[in-house]
């Protein structure tokens, strides 16, 4: 049956709209940011730095907003843990412009450097992975969509193994040429800031999870397996 919604539930909803605002602009900056470098788009890549600020400025209003319906309305249950989520979801988010930022900076610093030694074909692949991990663990809270968050642990596989395939074909031709050790480092960097972008979005997909169920660390079990 519709009801009218109070003011306490509009705020609600208004928190998970600016998490997409803030997941949209940080969406942004990882794309032009991988653009930046595949490119060697110098302009481009002090865009997303600038672009940085405003994603701080929106990371910590949320936090605050956050903590102030929990301190003015004391929510429990679900409520309460979606207001846990949006202050870590606000964090992960924040975290990953920076390694946006990171990427744009490593642009700057090869834009001596010429040419490509090599193509760049499984680092775009390895961006597009990560894109859609991107696309889903946000969607995936959204919509309060456990099933669909937990599927970001075999996801997140994917990138960790493309991530070692990586390492080694890029150690080896540093090794086997010193002449690709400038761009062979600064292809590794990027490879492990995507990597790292990955458990972050991991952490989303976590907290999705929380959200719904009330479950902390669901992927805790599976990954302790592995380390086995």
């Amino acid at each position: 049956m519709w009801r009218r919604l109070n003011a306490y539930d509009r705020a609600l909803l208004e928190m998970k709209e600016r998490i997409r605002d803030l997941a949209g602009m940080v969406e942004q900056q990882l794309q032009k940011a991988m653009q930046s470098f595949v490119e060697q788009d110098v302009a481009l890549a002090e865009a997303v730095i600038q672009g940085d600020d405003p994603i701080d400025r929106l990371e910590a209003s949320l936090e605050m907003e956050a903590l102030e319906l929990i301190s003015i309305q004391q929510p429990v249950d679900q409520d309460l843990r979606l207001l846990a989520a949006v202050m870590r979801i606000g964090k992960e988010l924040e975290r990953i412009s920076d390694y946006a930022c990171d990427i744009a900076e490593t642009t700057l610093n090869l834009r001596k450097k010429g040419e490509w030694f090599k193509p760049l074909i499984d680092l775009p692949r390895m961006a597009d992975l990560v894109q859609g991990m991107f696309t889903k663990s946000c969607e995936a809270f959204y919509r309060n969509d456990a099933a669909t968050a937990r599927q970001l642990d075999d996801d997140d596989q994917a990138v960790d193994e493309l991530y070692l395939m990586l390492y080694q074909e890029l150690t080896e031709l540093m090794r086997a040429d010193s002449a690709n050790v400038d761009q062979g480092f600064a292809i590794l960097l990027i490879v492990r800031y995507l990597e790292r972008i990955g458990d972050h979005l991991v952490n989303v997909a976590e907290m999705t999870v929380f959200v719904a169920t009330g479950e902390r660390h669901p992927f805790k079990t599976r990954k302790e397996g592995l380390e086995q």
